[in-house]
């Protein structure tokens, strides 16, 4: 594989990653306005793109086997700007994804305790109820 190969998909991998990094904007805001049907759209658009990163991390890979190691190191030595950018802006999408996850897991726990408190609550009504009417053993007439 040529060094303008590898360019070529490093350039398009962070076309890639700025795109996902907006999409993970677009996911905060819509974790934090509740907006289901638009999470479940971004996650969909998300996918899409992380497929397209892997198809990408896959060519890049398959192309630099190829190459003996003196090759190896001379298009690494070149393409080091890159990849920094490439790190950088995968770091920078790691932060945000912890942040949702995070988000999601305290919404979750605030869910179960509302559904803890609301079994809770139904429990004790019940003591409250109209309780059945209990015979006599005595006498059969009250």
């Amino acid at each position: 594989m040529k060094e303008a190969k590898i360019k070529e998909i490093l350039g398009n991998k962070i076309t890639l990653l700025a795109k996902l990094a907006g999409q993970m904007e677009n996911q905060v805001k819509a974790i934090d306005q509740n907006d289901e049907p638009l999470l479940t759209q971004i996650l969909d658009e998300k996918e899409a793109v992380i497929e397209s990163l892997v198809s990408d991390d896959q060519e890049l890979e398959k192309g630099v086997a190829l190459l003996d190691d003196k090759s190896r190191i001379a298009i690494a030595s070149k393409l080091k700007k890159l990849g920094a950018q490439v790190e950088s802006e995968i770091q920078k999408i790691i932060g945000m994804e912890n942040d949702c996850e995070k988000k999601l897991l305290n919404e979750k726990s605030e869910l179960f305790e509302k559904m803890r408190s609301t079994k809770n609550g139904r429990t004790l009504l019940k003591g409250y109820g109209v309780s059945a009417r209990i015979k006599s053993k005595i006498s059969g007439s009250i």
